[in-house]
């Protein structure tokens, strides 16, 4: 296309007899107008709009605001605060107060478990999570960089790329226009030649003329749309290419455009079908291709997502992003074999490739290949041994081995690196908490909420340090904050009630245990909790159902099947107190407070020689109550 302007064309169609003088002037007097009244107003100040790409971190970069962290090398020197563990025997007690007071003792189970599986998650773009099995964390947030796609990659893709292409398939339809003696013509194709200079706002004006004068021109439609699209007016772009699709439903720039209008809305499923209907028209259609892939990523449809990207390999072998992509898929499908060789690929082409990297070093962890991901983690750091990404991959990795100090020392050396990174100081924290350093931790989960205060692996660990603190007033402050900001969070929902039992404000807490099952119908420990609370209540019937429910959803549940035989005894009925201890026995047979109730029941009966072994069991498992049923044991 021509970059000519619009009116030198006038005057050279007018000087060699193509139009009249007054068809001439005219036309002169509708463009000298529309572009002097143009660029009066592009002098106005716009807002520039700065957009970060998704795989960064934002870090606050105004220095006169930046807050005062707690030194470091202070908060290592506070003593730990140790939980009072002394125990005093009893001097004269009954089996029965025995085994009374230990019922009674039980507190309620708690997610908190010694692993700490629930502290470090992965976050889906839909801000959901999956349960991590006790033993198995997962990297923290930030340590792995996120590889979908950027704004300059979807700008190069959908604009460099595309509309250059396309005006030119369409040139010698528009210089044919310019041959008709219409003025709609003439701004047609004077939004096309700016189009293809990237001059969408100026060429903006003439496409709206353009569709003045001829409403029903296709064309005008389509490149309308296109510079909304890059005006990020997505909705109106959509509304735009359904008018050209209503007349021409084969129109595939329409069908791509529209895709990836609706992408950038997040609405995926209605972008695959758009991309899906241009595949079908050319199957090397690149472009379509790589999106679908990510619309199938995005939707967690995993498999075909990976196969989408191989076909897009096929097309473009040396596209990197495209067999990164693949292997993560690859990896999300637990394929961890065939993800690592896709991770092994695209580092022999770039050996500098940090997330294939650090994808890498996770596919070998859930492998179970430790001591390779460690080798791998390691050269990881002689190539890039400035990146606080790769010293925070090193530090989760050193948690995993269980080598706590050794992490804290990594995210010490990532601190130096970037001291605003809010993702090394919740690791850190991290750090401290499995040292038991609490007050330490608090500390470090504070100063990442300082650079961002909606980080949520700081907010949740900070919540559970407060626990461990016994300050549960402020931890339920963020239960209360978390709930507000997703009604559906089931873990707030769940400590939120666990605080509250503690404190023993009993409704409140039934309220909280009763929406977690509400969410979740087979969450077997708010079923527990529940029950405690009815028996502490001495609503038998109710308690009874709530144990009922949760051994039905853990038949494991031993504690569960315990409290079961605790209020059957309350209730005299030892026939079915007696099953349920023998069951709590099978799934612990060191469960001193099944052993004891038994064995009341049994002495109650007259079987003094199985009452004995119970006793002498529980004996045997725990010296203090040997003391107290010393009478029990002569027998």
């Amino acid at each position: 296309m021509s970059d000519e302007d619009p009116i030198k064309i006038l005057q050279v169609r007018f000087a060699k007899g193509e139009i009249s003088a007054e068809q001439y002037e005219q036309m002169l007097s509708f463009l000298i107008r529309d572009v002097s009244s143009f660029k009066q107003t592009e002098t106005k100040e716009k807002p520039d709009i700065i957009e970060t790409p998704l795989e960064q971190e934002t870090t606050p970069t105004v220095e006169p605001e930046k807050p005062e962290f707690a030194d470091d090398a202070e908060a290592e020197e506070i003593a730990v605060i140790e939980p009072d563990s002394t125990l005093t025997e009893p001097e004269r007690t009954t089996v029965k107060e025995i085994a009374t007071a230990i019922a009674n003792a039980e507190e309620p189970v708690s997610s908190d478990t010694e692993s700490l599986g629930i502290e470090v998650t992965e976050e889906t773009e839909t801000n959901e999570s999956e349960e991590v099995p006790a033993g198995e964390e997962d990297f923290a947030a930030g340590t792995v960089l996120d590889t979908s796609i950027s704004d300059e990659q979807i700008e190069a893709i959908e604009i460099s790329e595309e509309i250059p292409e396309e005006v030119t398939e369409k040139k010698e339809s528009a210089e044919r226009f310019l041959s008709q003696e219409d003025l709609g013509n003439v701004c047609y194709v004077t939004a096309v030649n700016l189009v293809q200079a990237g001059e969408f706002e100026k060429a903006y004006p003439f496409i709206e003329k353009s569709l003045t004068i001829q409403p029903e021109l296709t064309l005008s439609w389509l490149y309308k749309g296109f510079i909304h699209h890059n005006r990020k007016e997505y909705e109106e772009a959509i509304t735009c290419f359904d008018k050209v699709l209503a007349k021409d439903p084969f129109q595939i720039r329409a069908w791509l455009f529209k895709g990836y209008s609706l992408f950038h809305l997040h609405q995926d499923d209605k972008a695959l079908e758009c991309f899906d209907r241009v595949i079908k028209e050319d199957r090397k259609q690149l472009r379509a291709i790589i999106y679908k892939g990510y619309c199938l990523k995005n939707l967690k449809r995993y498999k075909e997502a990976g196969n989408a990207f191989d076909n897009a390999i096929q097309l473009s072998p040396r596209d990197l992003n495209l067999r990164l992509n693949r292997g993560i898929c690859l990896f999300e499908d637990k394929q961890f074999y065939e993800a690592l060789n896709a991770f092994d690929k695209v580092l022999e082409l770039d050996k500098r490739n940090l997330s294939a990297w650090l994808y890498k070093i996770r596919s070998l962890i859930r492998m179970e290949r430790i001591q390779e991901a460690f080798q791998s983690s390691g050269k990881l750091l002689e190539i890039q041994p400035r990146e606080v990404s790769v010293w925070l991959a090193r530090a989760d990795l050193l948690l995993k081995m269980k080598k706590v100090e050794e992490a804290l020392d990594a995210t010490k050396k990532s601190l130096l690196l970037d001291k605003w990174n809010p993702d090394t100081w919740s690791l850190r924290g991290l750090c401290f908490y499995k040292l038991g350093k609490f007050n330490e931790a608090l500390q470090c989960y504070d100063n990442a909420l300082k650079i961002n205060p909606k980080h949520l692996d700081a907010m949740k660990n900070r919540a559970l340090c407060l626990h461990k603190l016994k300050r549960h007033s402020d931890a339920l402050e963020y239960y209360e904050h978390a709930i507000a900001g997703n009604p559906h969070n089931i873990e707030a929902w769940f400590n939120r009630g666990l605080i509250l039992h503690k404190a023993k404000n009993y409704d409140e807490a039934l309220h909280s245990y009763d929406k977690v099952i509400e969410l979740d119908k087979f969450h077997a420990k708010a079923y527990f909790n529940k029950g405690l609370i009815h028996r502490q209540l001495e609503q038998y019937f109710e308690a009874l159902q709530a144990f009922s429910q949760a051994t039905s959803v853990d038949p494991s549940f031993a504690s569960a099947w315990y409290h079961m035989g605790l209020i059957y005894t309350d209730l005299v009925r030892h026939k079915e107190a007696l099953q349920c201890y023998d069951k709590t026995l099978k799934l612990n047979p060191k469960h001193i407070g099944a052993l004891l109730n038994k064995g009341v029941i049994l002495e109650d009966a007259g079987l003094k020689k199985e009452a004995f072994m119970c006793f002498q069991k529980a004996a045997n498992l725990d010296t203090k109550i040997a003391a107290s049923i010393k009478g029990r044991l002569a027998h």
